[in-house]
């Protein structure tokens, strides 16, 4: 299937990078907004966050129940469920101005039992401005997708089946967006036998506002933002070496289940995968390279490490130093694919809605991002440098995001 494609070029030695000059407080005001996500910017139930950290309140069940189909987060709901924008403690209301989203949406997945009778006036979606605004789940107002943006009906289906839905925030009548309380409520006669599950629920602004996807390169040394990314004189024929900066990916984006980033080398020739250098009788060395991607700041304190060791036959993978190389779990390194080779996808995508992509083994996994309100992808490089030079090497790296 086409794709449509956002392109980011990036260079080893210099970079040229679509990057946003906003710098928020907190997430209100990015162009989506999570509440109850893994894979949005949004709110924070972290207690250090800004001022829309939240308090989740209800009839939460446990976390067994959580544990349902696809959405591995979802919450389970009996009788009611409040998200509300938190100062100091429990009932400790601090209500946020929410102005950049009139106009915009609230978005939310929802699997509904068969015995939720969906006419009953008491399950409603409300959003909260001192005053509870109300829409019922039979309400022709909401709106249910089914396979990226096909709008195949309307109001919430009791069919014990997930799907989402959105709301146009307009319908909540008369909502002051300067004084938001709670962001989500959602009331339904289900019992704890028979729970309404939800997850994925954020706001965003209006259709028309142009969405972003931002990068930056950091230094590992002092997270500071430069312009390029580097490896030092010191790593001159020392095997595989980690660069001493990481590109910082932002996506501004709306959570559905077709988009990706996937990053590459672009340098135009199916045997240039990594570091390149053309010297004047046009011979070439090749300095092989390899990506990671984490959401955190590395090294951390999971014992994820930029010390890098390559395994032995059959495979050849990557690993970080101290793991244990007989477990391909452990190989979060990936090489690079040149643009020009023939590639696999799955082995170039860093980030999608299920999450981090960070792995390269034969079990490729996922990474749940269950505290990603605060965090953004963060990748990784390293060169094979047991064979350099003292030439100046250079890279093309792409990184795109595709979306249908």
């Amino acid at each position: 299937m086409d794709k449509k494609k956002n392109l980011i070029i990036i260079c080893v030695v210099f970079m040229t990078l679509f990057t946003g000059t906003k710098i928020f407080a907190s997430n209100i005001g990015r162009t989506v907004y999570g509440i109850l996500t893994e894979t949005y910017n949004g709110t924070s139930t972290n207690a250090s966050a800004g001022n829309d950290k939240v308090w989740i309140y209800g009839n939460v069940l446990n976390d067994t129940d959580k544990k349902e189909g696809t959405f591995s987060n979802s919450i389970g709901i009996g009788a009611w469920l409040g998200v509300y924008f938190n100062l100091n403690g429990e009932w400790s209301m601090n209500p946020q101005d929410m102005s950049d989203y009139i106009g915009g949406r609230l978005y939310f997945s929802a699997k509904v039992p068969t015995s939720v009778d969906t006419e009953d006036t008491n399950n409603a979606f409300k959003i909260s401005d001192g005053v509870d605004k109300i829409v019922r789940f039979n309400s022709t107002n909401i709106k249910r997708i089914d396979n990226g943006s096909t709008i195949l009906g309307t109001a919430i289906s009791n069919d014990d089946q997930w799907h989402t839905y959105y709301i146009e925030l307009s319908s909540f009548t008369n909502l002051d967006f300067t004084n938001i309380s709670y962001p989500f409520i959602v009331g339904c006669s289900a019992s704890n036998g028979a729970a309404v599950l939800i997850d994925n629920v954020y706001w965003t602004k209006a259709p028309s506002v142009e969405r972003s996807f931002n990068v930056t390169v950091k230094n590992i040394s002092n997270n500071q933002t430069v312009s390029s990314v580097t490896w030092n004189q010191s790593c001159f024929r020392q095997g595989w070496i980690a660069a001493d900066q990481y590109v910082e990916l932002d996506l501004d984006w709306e959570g559905t289940n077709d988009w990706y980033v996937q990053i590459l080398l672009d340098n135009g020739k199916a045997t240039r995968n990594g570091l390149y250098y053309v010297a004047d009788n046009n011979s070439e060395f090749i300095l092989q390279m390899a990506w990671r991607v984490s959401r955190d700041l590395l090294p951390n304190g999971s014992g994820d490490t930029l010390q890098i060791t390559k395994s032995g036959a059959p495979n050849y993978s990557l690993y970080d130093s101290g793991k244990h190389n007989s477990d391909p779990w452990w190989y979060p390194w990936i090489y690079f694919k040149e643009k020009k080779e023939t590639f696999e996808l799955e082995y170039t995508t860093v980030w999608n809605i299920k999450g981090c992509h960070t792995y390269a083994g034969a079990n490729a996994g996922w990474d749940s991002l269950n505290d990603f309100y605060d965090k953004k992808p963060k990748i990784y490089f390293a060169a094979d440098c047991e064979n350099s030079w003292n030439f100046i090497y250079a890279a093309n790296i792409v990184i795109i995001l595709n979306y249908e």
